[in-house]
């Protein structure tokens, strides 16, 4: 069995997988909440779902109690069943693929913390936790930085003082490249080609966008964090970083306080003053809110400027423009209203399929657009599983 892992401050989600003839099977899943606070632990196995509430002080007791609840289910006979642990990790700094874990891979999680304090100080103490209950299986990081390794230094550098890159890692990063590179690999399985050309759009509370030039990142909108690229939902996005001191000299608040509210009170939410939801955003707009309408088009004009600037990149051989993640799969309104925006390239929208449903892909671009349109539903714990499996 395989054990998938992704960790927040307060909460930790889990998939079990089996993997039956070279087949990965999903056994079960569930989330560990609220910890710290109350605790709550919710699993859902052969069509029912069972929850507990249950006073989780700490991340241990949450994996103590996640792995006890498993075996109560008689999800699994044995904890030693558990082969391997893979754990999505949002900053592996120039780590350039998933790594097994050891002392030199956990320093440098611990190098990465400063540019991801949200993400990576959980992890890591979630994979201290894992490994002391799991001490014999094959514990593996999967770095969602990994993927844009391969950007050329032309789009990772920034125009700083070298210096800056040379002494303190300052240069672009890249996030979601799980979800990447398996909508890469996804996409030349539909159309049965290699090396491909496409721009990804992930859309979802965090959101950026990858340039995908023959079959590797090229360049993507997240940056040293992941407060970089296009507004999402609470985030910012791209920004005159003058902005920061002018707004924390005139709110009398330090660059940390002002850092906060562009990651977690900007974007969406920001804007419309109603939600960072979109689904939300989309009531109001559909209402006639003025916020709300503002917001949709800003975000979706953010996201069209990127597919442009990318597309130029690629030197206009395109093959497809692709969405993915919450909103990117689910919402019509963004998807035509992005398209819409796309003046210079010869892509056309099949409105009729944009508004169908699908279970994993659809193409939904008309019969003579010149750049193929696709809808994917993303699957990073495949991706997080395929890499564990190497490890056994």
């Amino acid at each position: 069995m395989i054990l998938v892992v992704n960790s927040g401050s307060s909460s930790i989600k889990f998939s079990l997988y089996k993997n039956e003839d070279n087949k990965i099977v999903k056994i079960t899943q569930g989330i560990a909440e609220q910890i710290k606070v109350k605790g709550k632990v919710s699993i859902s196995y052969n069509q029912n779902k069972y929850e507990y509430d249950i006073d989780l002080p700490n991340h241990k007791i949450a994996i103590e109690t996640i792995l006890t609840k498993l075996d109560d289910l008689n999800i699994i006979e044995n904890i030693a069943d558990i082969k391997g642990v893979g754990y999505r990790t949002v900053h592996g700094g120039s780590i350039s693929k998933s790594s097994l874990i050891d002392d030199s891979v956990l320093n440098k999680l611990n190098e990465s913390s400063k540019l991801a304090p949200l993400h990576n100080p959980p992890a890591l103490l979630v994979i201290e936790k894992f490994r002391e209950f799991l001490p014999n299986a094959k514990h593996v990081a999967c770095f969602d930085t990994a993927f844009h390794q391969t950007m050329p230094k032309i789009n990772y550098i920034y125009p700083v003082n070298y210096d800056w890159y040379k002494n303190y890692g300052v240069r672009k990063y890249g996030f979601h490249g799980i979800s990447f590179n398996y909508i890469n690999k996804k996409y030349e399985e539909i159309v049965g080609k290699t090396k491909t050309n496409t721009i990804v759009c992930h859309l979802g509370n965090g959101a950026s966008l990858c340039s995908i030039k023959n079959g590797k990142s090229f360049d993507t909108t997240m940056g040293l964090t992941p407060l970089a690229g296009i507004m999402m939902g609470t985030r910012c996005g791209d920004i005159d970083p003058s902005i920061i001191n002018f707004m924390a000299s005139t709110l009398k608040k330090d660059v940390a306080q002002i850092n906060d509210m562009l990651n977690n009170e900007s974007g969406l939410l920001g804007v419309s003053k109603v939600s960072s939801d979109i689904r939300y955003i989309e009531d109001g707009y559909r209402n006639g809110d003025e916020l709300c309408l503002l917001a949709i088009e800003l975000y979706t004009q953010k996201i069209a400027n990127f597919i442009i600037q990318m597309a130029n990149q690629q030197e206009g051989k395109v093959d497809a423009i692709i969405f993915t993640a919450g909103i990117g799969e689910n919402s019509a309104t963004i998807r035509k209203k992005v398209i819409d925006k796309l003046f210079l390239l010869n892509v056309k929208l099949d409105e009729l399929k944009n508004e169908a449903s699908y279970s994993d892909y659809l193409k939904i671009s008309s019969d003579n657009s010149g750049v193929e349109i696709y809808k994917i539903r993303t699957n990073e714990e495949i991706m997080i599983c395929q890499d564990v499996i190497s490890f056994l």
